[in-house]
């Protein structure tokens, strides 16, 4: 009989919960007003991060480039610098013996 009574009680709670209704008029004045005035503010956060993005995804192609060439000055600088080793007899074994003997 505990658990009827127990029952009754919480039925007659949710019968109370659903009488009362809210007041959202508050919440419903200039809601799409506030709600627009909300979107902009984020998207002005954003829009210097996007910024960012728009620009660095654009100047891709110049770092690219850039690191092209560096890559070929590069191995242009390590072939000139073989080349004055092999001059030099650094990079000859027979050269090389000369010069230990």
């Amino acid at each position: 009989m505990n658990e009827e009574d127990q029952d009754r009680q919480l039925d007659a709670l949710f019968a109370q919960a659903r009488s009362l209704r809210p007041d959202t008029s508050a919440a419903e004045f200039a809601f799409e007003t506030r709600l627009l005035a909300r979107l902009r503010a984020r998207e002005e956060t954003t829009s210097t991060q996007g910024l960012w993005a728009m620009v660095s995804w654009r100047l891709l192609p110049f770092f690219a480039v850039c690191v092209v060439g560096l890559t070929l000055w590069q191995s242009e600088i390590d072939s000139e610098t073989d080349d004055a080793a092999t001059i030099a007899g650094l990079n000859n074994p027979v050269a090389a013996d000369l010069w230990s003997n």
